[in-house]
């Protein structure tokens, strides 16, 4: 089991993220667990880590359940009070959140790691690409404002789902050719790139951190179908705008923006 003193003691010397970590057995979410966090801990005891061996209840994005044997991913939460330029671009967050754990998985494994819009993580296997990571993002408004929010992530790192249970392909990162991943290290990894990229949007740059999310996106320039609330949108997926929605050229030529979806397949 993962162990809070355990993963400070291989963070970077004057990490301010995170400032508290509460690690647990088994939870039903450590969104929840964020969320209460956040309400109840002082200012200084923030940004929070809540990491859990097992979910019960874990959620991704949709609502999907987010379901793994106890030991064999990596599920955390991570609530944080943003910094002010993510107050007007809360999409920030998910840019962070999926550059950093991209970083982490390139330099800890020898796998090549992508992203299929908007947060899906994705490792080049054999068979082609494959999920072995998702994130989520939730946050409380105040007067317009982005008052606290939480990174959710959960990792594949030794098992995957039921192919039968999942949209798409999955895998895990010891499944897709990445043998003896540590999980503590790879959290501790992963902790030094997220307080990188927190401490560019603390000093307001968040170009460079927008620049390397786009770059890694898989999606953009393929043929996509997209399945939204209101239908299905064919064409080619041209860009993203800064609020995170993705540009998908028609056959017809016109340019749809899409807020949210499910991306169908991206070929290897």
């Amino acid at each position: 089991m993962l162990d809070a003193d355990a993963i400070r003691a291989g963070l970077a010397p004057g990490a301010t993220l995170p400032a508290t970590i509460h690690c647990c057995e088994q939870v039903g979410s450590t969104m929840d667990l964020a969320r209460t966090a956040i309400a109840t801990l002082p200012p200084s005891a923030l940004p929070v880590l809540i990491v859990a061996e097992e979910q019960t209840a874990g959620r991704g994005r949709l609502g999907r359940r987010w379901v793994a044997p106890p030991g064999s991913a990596l599920l955390f939460s991570l609530g944080i009070r943003p910094p002010a330029v993510v107050t007007t671009t809360p999409t920030a967050l998910i840019w962070l959140a999926a550059v950093a754990l991209l970083e982490t998985i390139e330099a800890e494994t020898p796998l090549r790691a992508g992203l299929k819009w908007p947060n899906d993580v994705l490792v080049q296997t054999p068979a082609g690409w494959a999920k072995t990571a998702g994130i989520l993002l939730e946050g409380g408004w105040d007067n317009g404002t982005l008052a606290w929010a939480i990174i959710g992530c959960g990792i594949n790192v030794s098992a995957a789902p039921d192919p039968q249970a999942t949209l798409y392909p999955a895998t895990a990162l010891t499944i897709a050719g990445a043998p003896d991943v540590d999980r503590l290290r790879l959290l501790q990894a992963l902790l030094h790139r997220y307080d990188f990229w927190f401490r560019q949007l603390q000093a307001g740059d968040s170009d460079r951190l927008w620049e390397a999310w786009r770059s890694r996106l898989l999606t953009l320039g393929q043929m996509v179908t997209i399945t939204t609330g209101s239908g299905t949108i064919h064409g080619t997926a041209v860009n993203v705008t800064r609020s995170g929605a993705l540009l998908v050229r028609e056959p017809s030529g016109a340019v749809s923006v899409v807020e949210s979806g499910d991306v169908g397949l991206i070929g290897s």
